[in-house]
């Protein structure tokens, strides 16, 4: 029976890349690569966890044996991963339901800590700032949501429209109003959306400082 080759044995048939490769997948350290020429700064080991950029400007994080690429999109994800998930560190809630996630979205908190916390609130006399706080920001969301229709409507709105049919003809029909007096009702219907914005903002601003006055500023929203 023929002997069993060693690993040093079968690497010299091992095109270098690939062993390169194979190396790095499974930490073994390469004792017949050699260089020649010019030697740069050793780079220092990096610890797991450690976050460093590179001369091109590239971040990096160091793994559990290899380092992985940081990305603007890491943040992102992380916000997406914990605007859906309950804000309470010892939150005991196994699945959420669809009311969960409802709640959740709007205040951070699944429906049995909100309820938890609501209860504290009211024992302390907090609930009724903390309700007028979560109304507040509510209408405030709403009317930023009106305020981008209307700017959509101020850049939509034409005289004549153009309707592209299947078989490539273009249909055309004029709208029988005064645009110019469209036009003009949007922006000051804009315009009340502002001034609608900025007391909210400021009614929102104020019992957040309530808020913070009856230690609760876990209760204030970030956005």
């Amino acid at each position: 029976m023929a002997k069993r080759k060693s690993f040093e044995e079968k690497n010299k048939f091992i095109h270098p890349t690939r062993k390169k490769i194979i190396d790095t997948v499974f930490g073994r350290q390469d004792t017949n690569t050699h260089a020649f020429g010019y030697e740069g700064a050793v780079e220092k080991k990096k610890k797991v966890g450690e976050i460093w950029t590179d001369k091109d400007g590239n971040t990096w994080e160091q793994k559990e044996g290899y380092r992985a690429s940081v990305t603007q999109f890491d943040d992102v994800r992380k916000y997406l991963t914990e605007s859906k998930e309950c804000s309470t560190k010892n939150c005991e809630t196994i699945k959420y339901t669809s009311a969960d996630k409802k709640f959740i979205s709007k205040t951070g908190l699944c429906l049995e800590c909100l309820t938890k916390a609501e209860h504290v609130l009211r024992l302390d006399g907090s609930f009724k700032f903390y309700e007028d706080y979560r109304i507040t920001c509510n209408k405030l969301d709403y009317i930023k949501d009106v305020r981008q229709k209307y700017d959509d409507a101020l850049s939509a709105v034409k005289q004549t429209f153009e309707n592209v049919q299947e078989d490539g003809s273009v249909e055309k029909w004029n709208w029988g109003v005064d645009i110019k007096q469209v036009k003009r009702d949007i922006k000051k219907d804009m315009k009340n959306a502002e001034t609608a914005t900025k007391l909210l903002i400021e009614r929102k601003q104020a019992l957040e400082d309530k808020l913070i006055e009856l230690n609760h500023p876990e209760l204030i929203r970030n956005k």
